[in-house]
């Protein structure tokens, strides 16, 4: 349902004031992709903590171990929400533990709920889930078979995923590598339509328009040795990717990644207005607690959202709320009004 501007700024009004819990990595902790995250860790810190006063609220940063230790010890300030930024460099063991203490306090985790983030973050499951509801997913090879890709089973910022068979001691999963491009599409809560909606679709287009090329840990980290670019997605697409994100309960933020097969006619060397086809889609994993950063695709697809996309009137409804607004502040003001949208 539809809201007007008046309904909207009503409950815009009562996102101001309220405290939120910034909980972050476990402090001093040595596993897998730590490092990999601790350098990034002050600048994203930064940009939720910025966010967090554009929309006049109190930020409260904590790391794990204390948000935790003060839940059980009911010790822990009043807070409204929480925003969990424990995130993208551990296993799936750890990774659901914020918001499974955000829920025996009765406390919204932002951006999503422990069960979102057990069945979202496993390779396996996001993998099982998307083919139950008619997404392709690329097919599970033998070990022995050279034309696959390895994938952590729950693992982010692509740590671990290599071509061939090479799962260096990881539990993951090998499947098909799919001869095209990288795309990777946001999905957002739409406070005006009252429901979750997609934001552009980037693709990664590699300098060396190699389509043996992936979006891996050596991209990420150095951002470089490709380019980003807007394609649309045809609507069967679009109504699977929402469905998906329906089944896995998802009512703030996330981001679906998949790779297009490579399409003969040179289709994304000029992939500007062009429509990818379902037929081409192929399901590589949904990113339920995705790390937003400067200039990375998230950053990318809400500054290519121009008059015509569903979320324009949104942007333009909370920046006259708020001023001038950047991905940080539209995602969490958009999180926290989903929550109230759902709680009265």
């Amino acid at each position: 349902m539809m809201v007007d501007l008046d309904q909207f700024k009503e409950n815009f009004k009562k996102v101001r004031g309220k405290t939120i819990a910034i909980v972050y990595v476990f402090e001093g902790d040595n596993s897998s992709g730590f490092k990999h995250f601790f350098m990034w860790k002050s600048n994203v810190l930064t940009k939720w903590m910025n966010a967090v006063q554009e929309l006049h609220c109190m930020p409260l940063i904590l790391d794990v171990r204390t948000f935790v230790d003060k839940a059980i010890n009911k010790t822990l300030p009043y807070i409204d929400y929480v925003l969990n930024m424990n995130s993208g460099t551990y296993d799936l063991s750890s990774l659901a533990l914020v918001p499974a203490t955000c829920s025996s306090i009765g406390v919204p985790c932002i951006p999503c709920n422990a069960v979102s983030v057990v069945t979202g973050e496993s390779k396996l499951l996001s993998n099982l889930i998307a083919n139950s509801i008619g997404i392709k997913v690329p097919q599970v090879l033998d070990s022995k078979n050279e034309n696959g890709i390895f994938r952590p089973m729950n693992l982010g910022n692509s740590l671990g995923v290599k071509r061939g068979f090479d799962c260096r001691g990881n539990v993951g999963i090998y499947q098909e590598f799919i001869e095209g491009y990288d795309i990777t599409t946001p999905v957002a809560y739409n406070a005006l339509t009252q429901k979750m909606e997609l934001l552009p679709t980037v693709v990664f287009l590699p300098h060396t328009e190699d389509t043996n090329w992936f979006f891996g840990e050596e991209a990420k980290t150095t951002q470089a040795g490709y380019v980003m670019r807007t394609v649309c997605l045809d609507k069967e697409t679009q109504n699977k990717y929402i469905e998906l994100t329906e089944t896995l309960s998802i009512q703030s933020f996330c981001r679906i990644d998949a790779r297009v097969k490579c399409m003969e006619n040179g289709f994304y060397h000029d992939p500007i207005n062009k429509t990818v086809s379902f037929d081409d889609v192929y399901f590589v994993e949904i990113n339920t607690m995705p790390t937003i950063r400067e200039n990375n695709s998230f950053c990318f697809s809400f500054d290519a959202v121009d008059p015509e996309h569903i979320f324009y009137s949104l942007i333009k409804a909370q920046e006259a709320e708020m001023g001038e607004i950047n991905i940080n502040s539209f995602l969490l003001a958009s999180s926290m009004l989903s929550f109230i949208k759902t709680t009265h």
